[in-house]
């Protein structure tokens, strides 16, 4: 049976088991709260979402208070308003907010271009969260003028020591919101409220390093926060994105959905859809690895072919001379001679266009790492096309030709005779399957460096070249199309553990994950146990 309430004279309807809150916010009423979050238990710890409600004598939490049959209640009233700034004025009397109230605020954004970086935050200028603040936004609200209270500044020292996270708890408003995403909802026990009384403050247990806490640097404490007490290392400064695109980390088969945060068209930040941000774990790989990973100087970014001018090196050349050279090279060779070896990192579309054109050349089956590698060495294979990042592939002293597609260049590749530029999964469309045959939509959301082309389109175009007929599409879902009709396609699957990313290690490419990899082995090796026990 519908049950219905009234909230400022307008008749709603609830669910049983909502609390006033939640009716509210699902009828568009907004009541300020700087510790409630749809995604995480509600403790009423900011008191800033009170509200009237008839016939109780005093004021209570929505976040908490369960809605009722025929309740009567009244989200501003003056004198409700008046109780809840001075609540606001107290937290603001421990937090740097003097910008909030300053009578030259508006003139100081409109000269203050850019971001204005600084080690310590001493006013909203400074604070790189300032564009996300719910402080901010309350404060607005609230039409707040002054701060009535003795500012009291903690003086706590920058945490920095971790890899990723910068910690500064002199922005904190003891929400707990952090605790309850890393404990309620992930069921971790990584950091807790420390300490007692006006010292309190979030922290770990024995003043131990996250590294040592249990911490899993999944993100989520950053995502809650309210206030950038907690941020995010590599993604400080960037200001506001240019623009903000949802689509699937491609780093293991787990499908996690991201937002990424693109700025001066290029990744700058991941994180979760605000929706589910405190709901699902996200991996340190996922979460902090991948602008760094992304966005290395040395991105291949034009072909190249091995000539011997004043020595034998790579020299650039244009897509269809790479091409046209690759294709005639493959000509030259008998099917047992061809092996392919595909990292399980690219996309079905393209996944299935490598076994494709492996069935026309080839008498070999397309293998994805280095056990099925090691099968088409025994083969005595004399080619091998290659997007996978191997040091077995030095290592074969049959090889005649090598094709190597890939986003780096690797010192393992010093054999090959051609280098294709390829994408990776943030600069092209198409769908990968993950876990439990999940289709998972892959976003193209940067432009790639130099001319580097999509896996799948370098294929095409090697097969065209090679007189093979089928390879022309006009567009993505056409071979989205004929992949369907197609027989059913075995996609590998990208261990959540892995380390890498289309055979570069990601360590190689991003400090802070072989700051943490270097102290997890340190921690692991003293309680006897191996890297399979790091958790990312």
């Amino acid at each position: 049976m519908t049950k219905w309430m009234n909230i400022n004279g307008k008749r709603v309807v609830f669910e049983e088991g909502e609390t006033i809150l939640e009716v509210a916010t699902k009828a568009g009423i907004y009541i300020p709260t700087l510790c409630a979050r749809p995604d995480l238990p509600s403790i009423g710890a900011c008191r800033l979402c009170i509200v009237d409600v008839e016939g109780s004598r005093t004021y209570p939490n929505s976040c908490t208070l369960p809605a009722r049959e025929g309740m009567v209640v009244r989200t501003a009233t003056p004198d409700l308003q008046k109780v809840r700034r001075n609540i606001f004025q107290l937290i603001l009397a421990e937090h740097p907010s003097y910008c909030l109230v300053c009578k030259e605020q508006n003139e100081c954004a409109k000269l203050r271009h850019g971001e204005y970086k600084a080690g310590r935050v001493i006013g909203c200028y400074t604070c790189s969260h300032k564009e996300l603040c719910e402080i901010r936004k309350i404060s607005d609200y609230l039409r707040i003028k002054e701060i009535r209270y003795p500012i009291l500044y903690k003086n706590l020292p920058l945490e920095r020591d971790d890899p990723f996270l910068v910690r500064d708890y002199n922005l904190c408003i003891l929400c707990a919101r952090c605790i309850r995403a890393c404990q309620d909802v992930l069921g971790y026990s990584a950091i807790a409220l420390t300490k007692r009384g006006h010292d309190t403050k979030v922290g770990t247990i024995l003043e131990v390093s996250h590294l040592e806490s249990g911490c899993v640097f999944c993100g989520h404490c950053i995502d809650v926060c309210p206030t950038g007490a907690l941020i995010a290392r590599g993604s400080t400064w960037f200001g506001s994105p240019d623009k903000s695109v949802e689509t699937t980390c491609l780093l293991c088969s787990h499908g996690c959905q991201m937002v990424v945060d693109v700025k001066w068209d290029k990744v700058v930040n991941v994180h979760p859809p605000y929706e589910m941000s405190a709901r699902r774990e996200y991996c340190v790989k996922g979460r902090f690895c991948i602008p760094a990973l992304l966005n290395g100087r040395n991105r291949l970014e034009y072909p190249t072919i091995k000539r011997k001018v004043l020595r034998e090196e790579h020299y650039p050349v244009s897509w269809d001379e790479a091409i046209k050279y690759t294709a005639e090279e493959l000509k030259k060779f008998k099917p047992e001679e061809i092996g392919f070896l595909v990292s399980p990192f690219l996309t079905d579309e393209a996944i299935f266009l490598f076994n494709k054109l492996a069935k026309e050349i080839s008498s070999n089956n397309v293998v994805y790492d280095e056990e099925g590698l090691n099968d088409l060495i025994t083969r005595r294979i004399k080619v091998l096309f290659s997007t996978y990042n191997s040091e077995l592939i030095a290592k074969i002293d049959s090889l005649e030709f090598l094709v190597v597609q890939d986003i780096y260049q690797h010192p393992n590749y010093e054999k090959a005779n051609v280098i294709l530029p390829t994408t990776a999964f943030t600069e092209e469309d198409g769908t990968k399957t993950g876990e439990e045959f999940m289709k998972n939509v892959i976003k193209k959301i940067v432009e790639p460096p130099g001319i580097a082309l999509p896996s799948w389109s370098i294929i095409c175009k090697v097969a065209q070249a090679m007189g093979f007929k089928g390879y022309i599409y006009e567009s993505l879902d056409e071979l989205q199309d004929t992949i369907a009709e197609s027989d059913s396609l075995e996609v590998p699957l990208i261990p959540k553990q892995s380390f890498e990313y289309m055979g570069t290690p990601i360590s190689e490419k991003v400090n802070e994950f072989d700051l943490f990899l270097n102290a997890k082995r340190i921690i692991n090796e003293s309680k006897g146990k191996g890297m399979q026990d790091v958790k990312i």
